[in-house]
């Protein structure tokens, strides 16, 4: 029976703890979209990644980034529940705000250590001929401070996914 309840807790804090990394964060809105401006899975979006000054990032993961909201949105727009609506195309510009890859060792030897963050500053725009129109305007922060075995093996590649899916979740319409 204690070996059952032992296994029990382990697979029960393990879940718990796998769930931190890939937790798709909330975003702060400074500017609401509206309901009916949330992407549709017939709109078109294209996503620019960039650094804000002082932010030192490499050109490849300002790409990866990009390529990863790019595909949450696509993933999460094909569930969208929309009413028929004609193909519009949005743009969605993200400034990386904050981009710190953290400590492994720091987080191994005490959870809070070593953090990692990925911050960012998005803006999504309608494109019309006659320019651009702001639909809205939104900040994202993604931190991990888990500690241990855990936090030693999880580097930022880890956590860049659930920032990509919290830019989505925020656009989308769900």
């Amino acid at each position: 029976m204690k070996k059952y309840l032992l296994c029990l807790s382990i697979c029960v804090l393990a879940s718990i703890v796998t769930g931190c990394a890939g937790n798709a964060p909330s975003a702060s809105y400074r500017k609401e979209m509206a309901d009916t401006m949330r992407i549709c899975p017939t709109d078109e979006t294209m996503v620019k990644v960039t650094a804000a000054p002082g932010v030192e990032i490499k050109p490849d993961v300002l790409e990866r980034l990009s390529g990863l909201i790019k595909k949450s949105v696509e993933t999460k727009k094909t569930a969208a529940k929309c009413p028929d609506t004609a193909k519009r195309t949005f743009a969605m510009d993200t400034k990386i705000t904050q981009y710190e890859p953290g400590n492994k060792f720091a987080r191994f030897m005490l959870a809070g250590l070593g953090q990692i963050h990925i911050d960012g500053d998005s803006i999504l725009s309608s494109v019309t001929p006659s320019g651009k129109e702001l639909v809205s305007d939104f900040t994202i922060e993604k931190t991990f401070a888990f500690g241990g075995v855990y936090g030693a093996t999880t580097g930022i590649e880890d956590v860049e996914p659930a920032f990509a899916e919290g830019v989505a979740n925020a656009v989308v319409k769900q």
